[in-house]
């Protein structure tokens, strides 16, 4: 799902929304951002909240985001504590002159005894869980973390205050994979079964409006 503005520039205003026969006010608009690749990373390897810094290629990434953005009218810019969010973030946030707001509710889902090994080692250490992991995304909890459903309530809890806090405004977050795909299915509406069904690039741009009553629009998706 996208919109025709491509990844080389964004009009920041990409109109109102029109649903059920009535005109819906003003939104809040959340650009939502992926962190940029990691250093010294494994391929296909469960970081989760190990705190890992942003590489060169990741720090170009969102570069590249932050200059899509620089017209945007931004009044805040969000990120984890975990430091590939928060210097994503700070990369945003200098266009603007704004602070980084951390918040430790956008942290990554907890890995547990999976953090720092790849896809391959969890399957061959702990073939129970992994294939439960498989089955039902939501509800596996790897030894000493926590389940997608949990990580996702804590999610939009801190969402639900920071869009309450910018009505009818533009505010970023620069958040982590399993985040914006938490993200991602409640605005549409998805079961968490589906998150593996959201791709998250790195450096990748979503954009999503929240209405006061509840509705939400995702206008740009993996941009």
């Amino acid at each position: 799902m996208s919109n025709n503005s491509g990844k080389k520039g964004l009009d920041p205003k990409l109109g109102g929304y029109r649903g059920g026969g009535r005109f819906r006010s003003d939104p809040t608009r959340l650009y939502l951002i992926r962190h940029g690749e990691l250093l010294k990373a494994r391929p296909n390897t469960y970081h989760g909240q190990m705190d890992v810094e942003l590489a060169p290629a990741g720090v170009a990434q969102l570069e590249r985001v932050a200059d899509r953005l620089a017209g945007a009218p931004l009044r805040a810019v969000y990120a984890s504590t975990l430091r590939r969010s928060a210097q994503g973030a700070e990369q945003v946030a200098k266009r603007h002159g704004l602070p980084v707001v951390q918040h430790p509710a956008f942290r990554e889902k907890h890995f547990g005894v999976w953090e720092g090994l790849t896809y391959e080692e969890v399957a061959e250490r702990f073939p129970e869980d992994w294939a439960r992991w498989l089955a039902d995304p939501p509800t596996l909890k790897p030894p000493g973390g926590e389940a997608y459903l949990e990580m996702q309530a804590r999610v939009l809890a801190a969402l639900a205050e920071i869009v309450a806090a910018h009505p009818a405004s533009e505010i970023a977050l620069v958040g982590h994979g399993g985040v914006n795909r938490a993200i991602l299915c409640h605005a549409l509406g998805l079961d968490l079964r589906y998150v593996f069904r959201i791709e998250q690039d790195h450096g990748a741009l979503n954009i999503i409006d929240f209405f006061a009553d509840g509705m939400a629009v995702v206008k740009l998706l993996n941009g």
